[in-house]
């Protein structure tokens, strides 16, 4: 890694800050899909169609591609501060939500979506800063599978929320974890850095946009997140219409995607420190493009129950274990210099790659194989990028505070 140990505790770890972080980045998604499950009753209590309750989840990637890569950069220059506007915009928007009507649900999802990017491009600055060298992975893993817990949360809890309390209770409880989330890490960022670059009195010069994206490793990670992360929001959107055809019923894809996202949970928290430990990054990333492949083909074919449980289960954990595997690989390349921008370059990728798959995949919906013959063509289309994935040396105390400054290019 490039970063050096200024702080005479080296290979201290400050946990409290990146549990703090973990916790608010699940905060992020657990409103961002706040509605999704209950869609229809939230329609019929705002008296608003179904497709306007769609678009209080719709809003958040499409401003995450529009905000990731301008606010990535504004947090290497300016990184506590626009944490702490990335807190602010999450806390009033959940707050704000209280306020009885659409119209106010639909102001306060703005706002949080806004704040958004300012926080899940943090997940490398805040690691390089507050993790020793060895345990960035594992930093990373956790700030990562942090967001995929607030979106399980979320879709568990939302609809027995609804039964009891209405959207009122909803929105209570989830600005009040907002808040808390919230000035609990405002608090922990008191703490100062525990590293910094191997730069003159620890100061860290931002690299442009147009530097960070010449770098071809860069390029590489982008378009690897934009078909793995795309593919598994396009799964979990469609999986339900693409199955049924072949048998399976709403209550069997239901279970499927639970277990895909559980599986995935496990997957981002455990895979990338296995990988990183022993220079594995490559061959988890094909791993997961050979087993979504025949996930897809399987359910093409029509798979069984059984059948259909285990491969998506196994697609879910490895796919969602390829953002903290690429995250950790970008930390080690890139300064903290430039590391908010890398950041917000390739988690821009990856919600673009789920909004491009979705909609190519709902345009195909009437002709199912052609639909699925498109995600297996992307998959495939991806391994050989895979392949290209630099291999790393297993990562160890020692060798990670030894490597120079100077991000490794190829």
């Amino acid at each position: 890694m490039n970063h050096s140990n200024d702080n005479p505790n080296g290979g201290t770890t400050r946990w409290s800050v990146l549990i703090a972080y973990a916790c608010l980045a699940a905060v992020t998604q657990l409103l961002w899909v706040t509605y999704t499950p209950i869609t229809t009753a939230s329609a019929e209590s705002w008296g608003v169609s179904i497709d306007a309750v769609g678009w209080l989840a719709q809003v958040f990637p499409l401003l995450y591609v529009i905000l990731a890569v301008p606010f990535g950069y504004w947090a290497d220059r300016r990184f506590k501060s626009s944490l702490a506007v990335g807190i602010a915009a999450t806390v009033a928007g959940a707050v704000l939500r209280i306020l009885p009507g659409y119209a106010w649900a639909l102001a306060g999802q703005i706002i949080i979506s806004i704040g958004q990017p300012l926080i899940l491009n943090a997940i490398n600055k805040l690691a390089g800063q507050y993790a020793a060298p060895a345990k960035r992975p594992i930093a990373i893993a956790a700030g990562t599978a942090s967001l995929f817990v607030g979106i399980l949360i979320s879709t568990v809890s939302s609809p027995y929320l609804m039964e009891w309390g209405g959207l009122e209770s909803i929105h209570l409880i989830q600005a009040s974890f907002a808040v808390i989330a919230g000035v609990i890490l405002l608090w922990a960022l008191r703490a100062p850095a525990l590293y910094s670059d191997n730069t003159s009195a620890g100061i860290t010069v931002p690299a442009s946009i147009r530097t960070v994206w010449a770098y071809p490793w860069v390029r590489l990670y982008s378009l690897l997140l934009f078909a793995g992360f795309g593919l598994f929001v396009t799964l979990t959107t469609w999986l339900e219409v693409l199955a049924i055809p072949v048998g399976l019923n709403s209550a069997q894809v239901g279970l499927g995607i639970g277990g895909m996202t559980l599986a995935g949970i496990a997957g981002a928290a455990v895979i990338p420190g296995w990988a990183a430990s022993g220079g594995r990054a490559r061959g988890a990333l094909l791993a997961s493009l050979i087993v979504s492949a025949a996930a897809l083909t399987a359910l093409a074919l029509g798979a069984s129950f059984p059948l259909f449980i285990g491969l998506f289960a196994i697609t879910g954990c490895l796919l969602l274990a390829n953002l903290p595997v690429i995250l950790s690989s970008a930390e080690k390349r890139a300064s903290l210099g430039e590391a908010g921008t890398v950041a917000g370059l390739l988690l821009m990728f990856g919600n673009l790659g789920g909004i491009v798959l979705t909609l190519a995949v709902q345009l195909l919906l009437n002709h199912r194989p052609a639909a699925i013959g498109l995600l297996i063509a992307v998959v495939l289309l991806a391994i050989p990028i895979a392949w290209r994935f630099p291999r790393e040396e297993a990562s160890s105390p020692s060798s990670s505070l030894e490597n120079s400054e100077t991000p490794h290019h190829f």
